[in-house]
């Protein structure tokens, strides 16, 4: 006979209140949470303050993308003419972690192994941990970029989208093909899911969810698309809650990796509800949580472990790859 823990028992009761979803959709959840204890038990980690973000092409990006329109590159440090000396200070300063982004090529690839060798730097004269949003790479990128601790990949799951919002000429077999290169080179990856970017809704996103799940993901992440001032699409809508339970409840049950709710989604209300379905749906990580995922995670008496200064994709003890050539 199986035993119902406290928290699932918490969870099922909460569950079953929920106007949002449909009672399919609560089974799924009530599934999804109980697969969540078995693998990580009644801990939930909280990251309230991420790494520190650096564009290494400034605020300049050849793509504009319809979501974006570089509009995040502003928010960024401007890396992009001294990247070792803006490392070697954040370091100094007591900074734990990094995220090398920035604009996008016209081939679809943020331009880091041009900056391989301050990197390189980096890696020697500091502790700091590495992350970096990659884009569509070739073999020879990732043989560059082997000394990555994490690289972070947007995993679009149709052609059509690829295409319309991101003005590339690519597919979804070229997002594949990045992942199977960073994972040739045994590069950590945390694929990133963006709910709501597609017009075809939870369809594509499960398709991508599917390419993820193929090349031994080191972490899930759950991006919600926000309606941004000044981009072609700042007047679509977040996601129903719905649709977003629909992708984390699937990825719960289908992989084994920490699932982890990004700090890039929408504020205020929508983020109380959305923090609070998505806790219920099983996620174990969120970057930036709101008030509402504390009150949630100790209502179903789940015990908070915070990581200041760290990213939701990054492993417990997870140490910087050493500098190599």
């Amino acid at each position: 006979m199986t035993t119902i823990t406290r928290e699932e028992r918490i969870a099922a009761e909460e569950i079953s209140r929920l106007t949002l979803v449909s009672n399919s959709l609560k089974d799924a959840m009530l599934e999804s949470f109980t697969r969540r204890i078995e693998l990580f038990e009644d801990v939930i980690h909280f990251y309230p303050q991420p790494f520190t973000p650096l564009s290494l092409t400034g605020e300049r990006c050849e793509l504009s993308c319809k979501h974006c329109n570089a509009h995040y590159l502003k928010h960024m440090i401007d890396a992009s003419q001294n990247l070792t000396r803006v490392g070697e200070e954040l370091h100094n300063r007591g900074t734990t972690g990094i995220i090398l982004s920035g604009g996008s090529t016209r081939e679809g690839y943020v331009p880091l192994y041009q900056h391989k060798r301050d990197i390189w730097k980096i890696k020697e004269n500091t502790s700091l941990l590495i992350s970096a949003h990659v884009g569509m790479i070739t073999r020879e990128q990732a043989r560059e970029l082997h000394f990555l601790d994490t690289a972070l990949v947007d995993v679009i799951g149709d052609d059509r989208t690829i295409r319309e919002i991101l003005g590339l000429e690519k597919t979804c077999e070229d997002i594949e093909n990045t992942l199977r290169y960073l994972n040739d080179e045994n590069i950590p990856t945390a694929p990133h899911i963006i709910v709501g970017l597609s017009e075809k809704g939870p369809e594509s996103e499960l398709h991508a969810l599917e390419i993820a799940r193929k090349y031994k993901p080191n972490t899930i992440v759950i991006v919600v698309f926000i309606p941004t001032p000044d981009t072609p699409l700042r007047e679509r809508n977040p996601p129903a809650i719905e649709n977003i339970v629909k992708i984390v409840t699937t990825a719960r049950t289908t992989l084994d990796v920490p699932l982890s709710l990004s700090c890039v989604r929408p504020g205020g209300r929508y983020r109380q509800l959305l923090d609070h379905y998505a806790i219920l749906s099983g996620i174990d990580r969120i970057a930036v949580p709101s008030r509402e995922a504390y009150r949630t995670a100790e209502e179903l008496k789940l015990k908070i472990t915070e990581h200041p200064g760290l990213c939701c994709p990054w492993q417990e003890n997870q140490q910087p790859k050493p500098p190599t050539q």
